[in-house]
C-alpha cells in the first residue's frame, strides 16, 4: 500500500531528524568530557587519587566513551536519561520540575515578541522610507544589540532595588504564596484553573520582567523578517491590481500581503525557538528561574555529564519539531508548495 506523498515527506523529514539527534547526542556527549574537570573531582575535591580512582569505577567513569556512550543511549530508549550527581536526584525527576518552568517563560517570550515584532515589521514595511520606519529599524538594531545578561541586571536594579516596581527576582513564585495543583505546569493557568487568583497575578508578576528580556530577542527577526517580506509582497502584481480595483488598504495588507509573507515569516520561527533556548538559559540564571537552561549551566559548571548531554537532547528535539511543524505549515499556507506535496 502506497502512502500519500505528504504522509511519505513526514516520515522523511521524521527519519532525518532522528539521524540529527542521534549526532547531536554523540557529539554533546563526547564534548562533554573534554571539560577540564570530572564529577568526582568537582564533587569530591579533598579526596584521595585511591579514592577518586573508585568512584570513578563506581560511577562507570572508567571505561571507554564509546561503551559509556552506548549505556546512555541504551537508557535514553528506555526512557532513563542517566543520575544527576549534583542535585542526587534522577535527571527524569529533575527535568519534570524544570522543563515546564522554561516552557512557560519561552510561551511568554515568544508571544510577547510576536504580538510586538509583527505589527513593527508591518507599520515598518507599508511606510518603508519613512520617519516611522527609521525609528523601528533604530528600536530593532538596539534589541538586537543589548545583551540579555545586561539587560536583566540593569532592569533588576532600576525596577526592584530602585523603584520596587517589580517583585524580587527569585523564581517562578514569592515564598508567600505555594505553587497551584500540576495541571499544565505553567503556574500562571493552573492557578486560573483552580482559582488561585492572587497566585496567578503572583505568578504572572514574577514572569513579566524575564519574559519581557527573553522576548526582545525574538523582536528582532520577526521585524528584520516581516519587514523583508512584506515590502516584497507589497510590491507584487496582485497587489497592485487589488489598488486598482478600488480595495481597501488594510485588506491588502493584512490580508493579500501578509498571506503572501507568511512563508518566510513562518520559518523564522523554526529559528527563534533554539534562539529562545539558548537565551533562556542567560535569562533564567540571571532571574534565579528554576528552569531547564539554569539546570544545564549548573551542570556544566560541576562537570554533571548526565544532565549536560540530555538538556542538549532536548533542546535540539524541540529544535527538529518546530523545523517539522513549519514544513508542515508550509502545505496549509501556501497551495503551491501544497500542490508540490502531492506531486
Amino acid at each position: 500500500m502506497r502512502l500519500p506523498p505528504f504522509f511519505s515527506y513526514i516520515m522523511r523529514r521524521i527519519a532525518i531528524s532522528l539521524v540529527v539527534l542521534l549526532g547531536v547526542s554523540a557529539i554533546a556527549f563526547f564534548m562533554a568530557y573534554l571539560l577540564p574537570s570530572d564529577p568526582v573531582t568537582s564533587r569530591y575535591p579533598d579526596i584521595t587519587v585511591e579514592q577518586r580512582e573508585e568512584m570513578r569505577r563506581q560511577m562507570g567513569l572508567d571505561q571507554p566513551l564509546v561503551v559509556q556512550y552506548a549505556r546512555y543511549m541504551e537508557s535514553v530508549f528506555r526512557g532513563d536519561f542517566g543520575q544527576s550527581f549534583g542535585t542526587g536526584n534522577s535527571v527524569g525527576e529533575d527535568l519534570a520540575r524544570r522543563v515546564p518552568a522554561t516552557l512557560e517563560l519561552a510561551t511568554f517570550g515568544i508571544l510577547f515578541g510576536v504580538l510586538v515584532g509583527l505589527p513593527l515589521g508591518i507599520v515598518a514595511a507599508v511606510r518603508r522610507g519613512r520617519l516611522s520606519d527609521h525609528i523601528i529599524r533604530i528600536f530593532n538594531l538596539m534589541a538586537q544589540s543589548i545583551p540579555a545578561f545586561w539587560l536583566g541586571v540593569v532592569l533588576i536594579f532600576f525596577l526592584y532595588f530602585q523603584l520596587r516596581l517589580v517583585p524580587s527576582p527569585i523564581g517562578r513564585l514569592s515564598m508567600m504564596h505555594t505553587a497551584p495543583p500540576g495541571i499544565t505546569g505553567f503556574f500562571t493557568i493552573d492557578a486560573v484553573l483552580t482559582g488561585h487568583w492572587d497566585t496567578a497575578l503572583a505568578a504572572l508578576r514574577q514572569l513579566m520582567l524575564p519574559a519581557f528580556v527573553l522576548g526582545l530577542g525574538v523582536i528582532s527577526p520577526i521585524v528584520r523578517i516581516t519587514r523583508s517580506a512584506m515590502g516584497e509582497a507589497l510590491g507584487e502584481d496582485y497587489i497592485t491590481f487589488g489598488r486598482a480595483l478600488g480595495l481597501r488598504q488594510r485588506q491588502l495588507v493584512l490580508g493579500d500581503a501578509f498571506r503572501g509573507a507568511l512563508v518566510p515569516i513562518v520559518t523564522t520561527f523554526g529559528f527563534i525557538v533554539g534562539n529562545v533556548f539558548a537565551g533562556a538559559a542567560v535569562v533564567e540564571t540571571v532571574f534565579a528561574w528554576p528552569g531547564l537552561g539554569r539546570y544545564a549551566v549548573t551542570a556544566i559548571t560541576t562537570s554533571d555529564m548526565a544532565p549536560v548531554s540530555t538538556c542538549i537532547l532536548l533542546i535540539a528535539s524541540s529544535v527538529a519539531i518546530a523545523n517539522l511543524v513549519v514544513d508542515v505549515s508550509y502545505a496549509l499556507i501556501d497551495p503551491r508548495i501544497r500542490h508540490e506535496y502531492a506531486r
